[in-house]
């Protein structure tokens, strides 16, 4: 499968939504790479993460767009199994839309919006490019509350009661998938390390347990224990969102539970 992250506009969050794609495969124990293509790209490593390496996140200028795709059906065709997240620059960058539109690979797209009513016409422009409705998603990053969806992307589902109407009539007919606005991705960044990986630290270690470890580990360091005991915190609270996430998402299909997601799930109730 591939994902192809795209959006004629920037700022709308298209790195940090094939990231978090990369965070769902992984917790779905797939075999994966990303390839980040843009003029004007930054690789995107995080030093500290346990999956996400110099191996599985490449970044590339779009004057090497033809050897990148070159390398996708190959490798695609080399490993059946191989999933590849494609994260596409806004702008001109987007000229390479329709090189990947046309591989003779199954694909899904990923259109990301905020709740901006100005970038909604780029999503719109994107969604026409493509043209494959049944396999395009958009994902509303950052909204407030569950509850608050419909409202905080006002111009995305429009409100009778008010008199707004969809900036698009494709929005009302259209797959969408949600990710909340949430502190925790930049925590989780400020220690290069995706959401994924700040979370885990709680969904894999027993808490009893976790603080024995954290003692050994501070060898007698109070200051050292105190900032372990407060990352394990921060992951709690990190597991909970990534756990929605997990449950916002499942409409993109990306394969069975697993014993990760369960616990993922497990802690968020509890």
């Amino acid at each position: 499968m591939i994902f192809v992250i795209t959006s004629t506009k920037g700022g709308v969050g298209k790195s940090n939504s094939a990231v978090l794609l990369a965070c769902l495969l992984e917790v779905k124990q797939k075999n994966f790479k990303i390839v980040e293509i843009d003029n004007n790209n930054q690789s995107l490593l995080f030093k500290n993460s346990e999956f996400l390496n110099e191996e599985i996140m490449i970044s590339v200028k779009l004057d090497k767009k033809t050897e990148v795709l070159a390398d996708v059906m190959f490798n695609t065709m080399n490993d059946p199994s191989l999933d590849y997240i494609i994260d596409l620059g806004g702008g001109d960058d987007t000229k390479i839309l329709e090189s990947i539109i046309s591989l003779p690979l199954d694909k899904k797209y990923i259109i990301p919006i905020t709740a901006d009513k100005k970038y909604l016409k780029n999503a719109v422009d994107t969604f026409e490019m493509i043209n494959d409705p049944e396999n395009t998603f958009f994902i509303l990053n950052r909204y407030s509350t569950l509850q608050n969806l419909r409202q905080d992307f006002i111009y995305f589902f429009g409100d009778e009661k008010m008199g707004i109407q969809p900036v698009s009539p494709i929005f009302t007919n259209s797959k969408y998938v949600a990710i909340p606005n949430s502190q925790f991705f930049q925590i989780a960044a400020d220690e290069e390390q995706t959401i994924l990986d700040l979370a885990k630290i709680s969904m894999e270690n027993d808490e009893r347990e976790i603080h024995n470890i954290f003692f050994q580990q501070a060898n007698g360091d109070r200051q050292k224990y105190h900032q372990l005991f407060m990352m394990y915190e921060k992951s709690k609270e990190a597991a909970k969102v990534f756990a929605e996430i997990i449950e916002n998402t499942k409409p993109l299909n990306l394969g069975n539970c697993t014993e990760t997601e369960l616990k993922c799930t497990e802690n968020e109730q509890s």
